[in-house]
């Protein structure tokens, strides 16, 4: 068998135009089969933006917004709500996280029964904990915070326990060598490397808060999120808008500062 031969039999590649066809009819075929499910349809658009509720979005009364009892008070304990939430999850999910991680715990049962609790918890959503916790205790901002605790607690947990996986083993290993016990050496070895990751992930953990924080307000978990549910319940949308506006103009500042301190340590 000569080399033409033999080159001949080669599979080939496919081309990257051809690839990216194919992609693309992929992509095509799924949003198809999903629009068909979800009954898509575009004359809804039309229906939507033509429906005469958005004339009652406008004008705002920004004299009923910009009062302490209607808006300043609630965006406080919105706020509050999502400094405690994140303080509590995140501290928890320190120790958690080297529990889950395969690098810092030698001991397997602890590893599995530490990832199969974190998953269950991760699998429940943010709003079924906030109406649970609402149920449980009753409306207010301790329930918002009990159930953001927990949210933040599984989404910390799943980053940084990653990260703890992914850093470098060889300054735990030095210190095991070294006659260093576990905790000391996970301390020492590992601590260091992956606290500016943990730092930088309760800052975006804070970010979600805040947004959650809102959100669950509308059933009843307290904050500014609440006084939306009790307009809409009205259906004064103006003020609703007014509302939001000024919860975007806090959301995008606190997230400046976030993303700039973020940089700063990782």
């Amino acid at each position: 068998m000569n080399d033409s031969t033999k080159t001949s039999e080669r599979p080939v590649k496919p081309k990257p135009r051809a690839r990216s066809f194919l992609i693309a009819l992929v992509l095509l075929v799924l949003t198809f089969w999903a629009a068909v499910k979800v009954s898509f349809d575009l004359s809804t658009f039309w229906e939507v933006w033509s429906n005469p509720i958005w004339s009652k979005f406008w004008p705002i009364p920004w004299d009923w917004v910009f009062t302490k009892e209607n808006t300043f008070d609630p965006l406080i304990e919105t706020l509050q709500i999502a400094v405690a939430s994140t303080l509590l999850g995140c501290l928890v999910a320190l120790p958690v996280s080297f529990a889950m991680s395969s690098l810092t715990t030698p001991n397997k049962v602890v590893y599995f029964i530490s990832k199969t609790i974190m998953n269950l918890v991760r699998a429940v959503p943010d709003l079924f904990w906030a109406k649970l916790l609402v149920t449980a205790i009753g409306i207010g901002a301790f329930a918002g915070a009990w159930s953001l605790s927990i949210f933040s607690l599984a989404v910390m947990v799943k980053l940084f326990s990653e990260t703890v996986d992914a850093a470098d083993p060889r300054p735990l290993e030095a210190a095991r060598s070294s006659g260093a016990r576990h905790l000391p050496a996970v301390k020492t070895g590992v601590f260091p490397t992956v606290f500016p990751s943990y730092v930088a992930y309760s800052l975006y953990i804070f970010e979600l808060n805040i947004r959650a924080s809102v959100v669950l307000g509308l059933v009843g978990a307290g904050g500014v999120g609440r006084v939306i549910e009790t307009q809409r319940q009205f259906f004064r949308f103006d003020r609703i808008l007014g509302l939001l506006i000024i919860i975007f103009g806090i959301v995008w500042v606190i997230e400046q500062i976030s993303v700039s301190l973020r940089k700063r340590l990782v």
